[in-house]
């Protein structure tokens, strides 16, 4: 019996262990400060659970790979913009953007429901990681605001995180630019 609960255990603890390998919990975080954009993107608006936001994304790519924008350009990085802090929040009222990061102004093509912005280029503490986008939060936004600690910085605006997929792969290359200050 002894051994059935050992191998058990043993089963659980792998399981577990893989598990956190495919998603990436191992892999390094990737910090630096930079000034970065403008980022032209085509969006729409979501309320609630940021973790929720993946099928407006999913929609805006879709219309997109149907609907070449200007420059013929399918939606090559999609992304979300994170306007409210979770903490300060309750979840069903979090406010966020989800779509795609586009070349070119689409402003002109958009159907109802969908919008055209461009993000200006500032200073942004970026962040890459190869792990899947779930366990980011955990794993990077702690970094990141040590990081903002160590270096004199502070957090000024929305958190965007870019979905990049890693070619010939399933994986997702997540690239975190929080906008930031000197203190």
């Amino acid at each position: 019996m002894k051994s059935l609960v050992g191998f058990v255990l043993l089963a659980i603890v792998v399981f577990i262990g893989a598990l956190l390998m495919r998603l990436g919990a191992f892999k390094p975080v990737d910090l630096r400060t930079e000034e970065a954009g403008p980022f032209r993107v085509v969006y729409q608006k979501h309320t609630g659970a940021y973790h929720k936001i993946v099928p407006v994304i999913e929609s805006v790519e879709k219309w997109a790979a149907q609907n070449k924008g200007p420059a013929s350009e399918p939606c090559q990085t999609s992304f979300g913009e994170y306007l409210d802090d979770p903490s300060a929040f309750e979840e069903d009222r979090l406010k966020s953007n989800g779509g795609c990061i586009v070349k070119a102004d689409w402003s002109g093509k958009l159907p109802e429901g969908f919008a055209y912005k461009e993000i200006p280029r500032r200073l942004f503490v970026r962040a890459a990681f190869e792990g899947a986008p779930s366990i980011g939060p955990q794993k990077v936004y702690p970094r990141v605001a040590q990081f903002m600690i160590d270096n004199g910085l502070k957090q000024d605006g929305a958190v965007i995180e870019m979905y990049e997929r890693v070619a010939d792969s399933q994986q997702i290359k997540t690239h975190y630019f929080f906008p930031a200050i000197k203190k």
